[in-house]
């Protein structure tokens, strides 16, 4: 990924991508690319999300044990 992509970037490139795509403001060679990077973002996202429940996770595990 780029730089420190935050989640809320990656959701909001998605969601601007899934917009063009719709709309059908982009040619097959673009749109082509556009699903690579969808692709990428949507690791991305599930990568965080995933991260983020763990440690919740671990969070609540802490406060019941104290």
């Amino acid at each position: 990924m780029q730089k420190e992509l935050t989640y809320e970037q990656a959701m909001q490139r998605l969601e601007a991508m899934a917009q063009q795509m719709e709309s059908g403001e982009i040619g097959i060679d673009e749109m082509a690319e556009r699903l690579r990077e969808a692709q990428k973002l949507m690791k991305f996202c599930h990568e965080k999300l995933y991260e983020a429940e763990k440690n919740c996770k671990s969070l609540l595990n802490v406060e019941e044990k104290a």
